[in-house]
């Protein structure tokens, strides 16, 4: 061994190795916390979707000049005396204080225009809109088209209560990975008792893929599908973009802590739209005793947090309606139409505001809209119910 030579501390060695190997991992966001519980808590950034945030605007609004002092009065304080020594604090003058103020949040309403087949009309313009806030007309101030990415995380029911559900939720959600595009973010997550994040948001199919490969053997019999909802939704509020939650479950809730009214509460507050897909309806036509109260429950609990959210609802009967299904959400969640307004009612009571959507023409009338055929086109509009204005 060389004297010479200079080693390093053994302990110096291990903290560089240390700060090597954290460094390798990514940071996440949507894995943070699998607790419903601690889903308040910060969440570190990633390079998946980012969060959604309100437009606010920063007005730098300069307070009124101080009336004039007599002769006698102390010179301000603001400039350093000749004596004071330099690196003493300042003394700040209030009168030179600029105050900050701010607007009202805008409030972003996603719209989809679809005929009757649930195919999205294109074309439309800002001015083919008209947006209502508690029936009073607002003005649109921004508006968005065009084709872009989507952002989904799909909720998967899990629980060892019917294997023939388990078998028709791992097919209805292997049939999603068919519409996935490259640019597409897709984070997944099932529930039985508690919900399981398999993976976080990815741009990659074969991530996707082995995170349902990880549903083989079911866990626990309980179904707490509010919870799980609740779970999701209160990270989908920090994403951005065409985000959306595909939802394939029966509708069936055994145990949650939420109740119906409080889930149907938080649906109504986020601005998330919820596409439920049903894994009971394929079952209830082919059973002996038909449709019974549970199912009936189950299906209009999907329709309403649809309508609310501003998704849809799907109720396949058959295994072959799933690619048409699933390929008409895509469409509709790539090609939304964004509109944004400010509230001409600025209170900020926390009360919930019912929101409504025409399509007019340039005189206001209702459009009338035909096909390369000449023959005129149901359409209906899907946006969310309505919003809850913040509290002051």
């Amino acid at each position: 061994m060389n004297p010479k030579k200079k080693y390093l501390p053994i302990s110096i060695m291990a903290g560089v190795v240390g700060v090597l190997l954290l460094a390798s991992f990514p940071p996440r966001w949507f894995a943070q916390s699998q607790d419903p519980s601690t889903s308040g808590q910060q969440q570190q950034p990633s390079p998946g979707p980012q969060p959604d945030v309100d437009e606010t605007v920063l007005v730098p609004k300069k307070s009124q000049p101080a009336p004039s002092q007599p002769s006698t009065a102390e010179p301000s304080t603001a400039q350093p005396s000749p004596t004071q020594p330099a690196d003493k604090p300042m003394k700040i003058n209030p009168s030179e204080v600029y105050s900050l103020s701010t607007t009202t949040n805008l409030v972003n309403v996603d719209v989809m225009v679809v005929d009757n087949n649930g195919n999205p009309l294109q074309n439309l313009d800002k001015k083919n809109f008209q947006l209502y806030d508690d029936g009073v007309q607002q003005s649109v101030t921004n508006f968005g088209t065009g084709e872009a990415p989507m952002t989904v995380c799909m909720l998967i029911e899990f629980a060892n209560r019917n294997w023939a559900y388990l078998y028709l939720a791992l097919r209805y959600s292997y049939d999603f990975l068919n519409v996935i595009h490259p640019k597409d973010w897709v984070a997944v997550v099932s529930f039985d008792l508690k919900p399981q994040i398999l993976t976080d948001f990815t741009q990659d199919r074969l991530e996707v893929r082995s995170a349902l490969d990880q549903l083989r053997m079911p866990g626990f019999m309980e179904s707490n599908f509010y919870d799980a909802l609740a779970f999701v939704l209160d990270r989908m509020n920090e994403v951005r973009g065409r985000k959306a939650v595909l939802a394939v479950v029966t509708g069936i809730d055994t145990f949650s802590k939420l109740t119906y009214d409080q889930i149907l509460k938080k649906v109504k507050s986020s601005d998330t739209p919820i596409y439920p897909v049903s894994i009971v309806e394929f079952l209830a036509v082919r059973s002996p005793r038909g449709d019974n109260i549970t199912t009936l429950q189950a299906e209009n609990c999907l329709k309403t947090m649809a309508q609310y959210s501003g998704g849809q609802a799907y109720f396949p009967r058959f295994e072959q309606e799933l690619p048409a299904d699933y390929q008409q959400i895509a469409e509709q969640l790539r090609r939304q139409y964004s509109l944004g307004f400010v509230p001409t009612n600025a209170t900020h009571d926390g009360r919930y505001h019912k929101l409504k959507v025409d399509v007019v023409d340039d005189q206001g009338n209702p459009l009338t809209i035909f096909n390369e055929k000449g023959k005129k086109i149901k359409y209906h509009v899907v946006a969310r119910d309505g919003y809850y204005a913040p509290k002051s």
